[in-house]
């Protein structure tokens, strides 16, 4: 179920943009809910770093939960950018998004690493997978299977071949996946529509436009826990707000059953796995939308019951937010205030804040499921910041390996997203 958490993620940008070069760099959609590990052992705890290379080969690095240190790093491909796990695997996928391709590798027995080419133009930006037997790769740019669209790639995982490659829509920045029936959900940015995809075919079941709901703008997909629904965050039009679109998974054409209102700029969805609930980040009414995602009943308005709308204040710009598992607490990324917001997840009462290292430039958090941990990927600074939850301090700020290999006076390779265990 973790997987089902973006999303993670998953993944809007750092200052909310797409996967798009510019001047040489490139920056990761946060609203990807498909971001987090599936069945791992438990008493395993581990953070893996993406680290995206301007200069050549990205890597991940890994974090020991305990001690807040750096066990290893691993040299991956071009454009390193997402990473997952698939469900009840040790395997871990990392998108490469320059380079084309996908790399493998068990990083707990330290394994080599596998490069699996995709089609030239693919441009991987997300992956995941709620199954052990494949791999999904979305696929942000056009091949020559695809040549005026996106697609998503399956890899199978025994042999880490590619085994078929499926057309959805122009420019997808997001996908999630229900456990249900396993159907893929494809947000595309080119045509404001999202694309239904039934691995088991390969098909294509159907497409979500305006014509039958979809809101404007749609930037982030989160599947519900029990597999019935999947949420859409729509952004509108950026100066009114936004909404969230309800699409039951059981029918055939897919359709949004039912909508309701967030707040203005709504960027980024994640599923709380133990209080059940649907965290939404506004990012330009600068809130946070609580919603109970135990109770979905599309005849009713709100289809969803709203349980809080937390503020985070005046130029905080929220665009992550990470549960702990203990139902105690969570945690707000503000890109704009360069800061996390604590809040209490029973009075939904923001409690502190704490300040990231100036020029941070934060694009991603999460936290590791025994909830002592919260990891911020500091894209400015190319460090990842270790939060200890007990007393809500920063323990480290661990700097991202160099961009040139055993050089120790070269700019450091930037973290972009992190998946824990």
């Amino acid at each position: 179920m973790k997987f089902l958490r973006v999303t993670g993620l998953l993944a809007l940008t750092a200052a909310l943009l797409l996967v798009l070069p510019s001047c040489g760099d490139y920056y990761r959609p946060v609203a990807n809910p498909v971001i987090s590990p599936g069945g791992q052992p438990a008493n395993a705890h581990h953070a893996w770093v993406v680290n995206f290379n301007p200069s050549g080969a990205g890597s991940t690095t890994e974090i020991d939960v305990s001690g807040d240190t750096i066990l290893s790093v691993n040299s991956m491909g071009n454009g390193s950018i997402a990473e997952a796990f698939p469900t009840n695997s040790l395997s871990l996928y990392v998108a490469n998004s320059t380079g084309d391709s996908v790399s493998q590798y068990l990083p707990t027995v330290g394994g080599s690493v596998t490069t699996i080419n995709l089609l030239p133009g693919s441009h991987p930006i997300a992956l995941g997978s709620t199954v052990n037997t494949n791999m999904y790769v979305l696929n942000s740019g056009s091949n020559s299977t695809c040549p005026s669209t996106g697609s998503v790639s399956t890899i199978l995982t025994s042999t880490l071949t590619v085994t078929n490659t499926s057309c959805v829509g122009p420019n997808p920045i997001a996908m999630t996946q229900t456990a249900s029936n396993n159907y893929i959900y494809a947000i595309n940015q080119g045509d404001n529509s999202v694309t239904v995809f039934n691995p088991g075919g390969p098909s294509i079941v159907g497409t979500i436009t305006t014509a039958n709901g979809l809101g404007l703008n749609p930037i982030s997909a989160t599947a519900s826990l029990d597999g019935s629904w999947i949420f859409i965050v729509c952004q509108g039009d950026g100066t009114s707000p936004g909404e969230l679109d309800i699409v039951s998974t059981s029918t055939t054409p897919p359709v949004v059953a039912a909508s309701q209102p967030l707040g203005v700029g709504p960027t980024y969805s994640i599923i709380d796995t133990n209080l059940n609930r649907l965290y939404v980040t506004n990012t330009v009414a600068n809130t946070v939308s609580v919603l109970d995602a135990s109770t979905v009943n599309t005849s009713s308005s709100p289809p969803m019951p709203v349980l809080a709308t937390v503020p985070m204040g005046a130029g905080a710009t929220p665009i992550g937010v990470t549960p702990l598992l203990n139902g105690s607490l969570f945690y707000v990324l503000n890109s704009g205030s360069n800061n996390v917001t604590v809040v209490s997840a029973n009075s939904f009462s923001p409690l502190t804040t704490i300040a990231l290292p100036a020029g941070a430039g934060p694009v991603f958090i999460t936290s590791d499921p025994t909830s002592s941990r919260v990891y911020v990927a500091d894209k400015g600074t190319t460090e990842t910041t270790v939060i200890q939850t007990s007393n809500n301090t920063i323990t480290e700020n661990l700097l991202a390996p160099s961009q040139i290999t055993n050089c120790t006076v070269c700019a450091l390779q930037q973290p972009v997203m992190i998946v824990t265990f």
